[in-house]
């Protein structure tokens, strides 16, 4: 989808494309899979706010772009 490297997105740094492919996966994580935001903020160590931002921001690029999710 994005082009990012897994390991990227758990790097620190606020490149458009990394900050993105980590709003996506903070959307997909707590909204479609229901983990926890108190345990996927300890792993990418940023606070439960700063993670919620992150998910809305997820969200809105899930919506605009178009990326869902295909069940098999």
């Amino acid at each position: 989808m994005l082009k990012v490297k897994p390991e990227e997105v758990w790097a620190y740094g606020k490149y458009r494309r990394i900050v993105e492919a980590c709003s996506l996966l903070c959307y997909r994580a707590v909204m479609e899979l229901g983990v926890p935001m108190s345990s996927l903020a300890r792993r990418l160590k940023v606070s439960i706010p700063s993670l919620s931002e992150s998910v809305a921001r997820g969200r809105s690029i899930a919506e605009t772009q178009g990326f869902l999710l295909v069940e098999t």
